[in-house]
């Protein structure tokens, strides 16, 4: 029977498109690819998320990295966070979730400081019984420790755990520790597919 339910943040709950992201902050498609290429894409943002560097240590090397001066760099990091906008049918799911007495976490791929705008921006994270950000924990999905982390915290059980995430290497982690796991995507298929497995009541 599950209890508890794990919602990844970027795709699931937020908007998460790094090319739809490039092509609202410029036209350029030249200025695109290097957004993608040296900021989204390179080993520089994973550092990011996995807390091992600080975004006022990143945005000048990316500044340096694409050419762009620091503080149009700075303008980008600020369109990103914009661009992190609450996808409502899964907002709702989390509702009925929480109405129906299901327990909710997440766990996030997230810079601290990204992190950090969010919950200042949306009160209803705090509904969350809590969760792991990958950047204070200085680990990533998929590794499974992060996971293993996640569980031991919280004393969640594998068996009583339904895990929400868009990326098949970290659906996979999961379903190796025993937890069932959904590889999402924001269609109508997939939410029915989520009720169904939750048994979640519909008015």
């Amino acid at each position: 029977m599950i209890h508890n339910v794990v919602f990844d943040f970027g795709a699931v709950l937020f908007d998460w498109n790094p090319h739809k992201i490039v092509s609202t902050f410029t036209q350029s498609t030249y200025e695109q690819d290097i957004l993608l290429t040296h900021v989204l894409q390179h080993s520089d943002w994973l550092a990011l998320d996995r807390g091992t560097m600080l975004m006022a240590e990143v945005i000048p090397k990316f500044a340096a990295r694409t050419g762009f001066p620091e503080a149009r760099m700075e303008d980008f990091i600020d369109h990103i966070q914009n661009s992190l906008t609450v996808i409502e049918a899964s907002k709702n799911l989390l509702e009925d979730l929480l109405e129906q007495d299901f327990k909710l976490y997440y766990l996030t791929n997230m810079s601290s400081a990204f992190f950090d705008t969010l919950n200042d921006k949306h009160d209803f994270i705090s509904l969350f019984h809590g969760g792991l950000v990958s950047a204070k924990e200085l680990l990533m999905k998929p590794e499974p420790e992060i996971f293993q982390s996640l569980m031991i915290k919280y004393g969640l059980s594998p068996e009583d755990t339904y895990f929400i995430d868009d990326n098949e290497d970290n659906v996979l982690t999961a379903r190796k520790l025993g937890i069932t796991a959904i590889r999402f995507s924001s269609t109508p298929a997939c939410y029915q597919q989520i009720r169904s497995a939750l048994r979640l009541k519909v008015d």
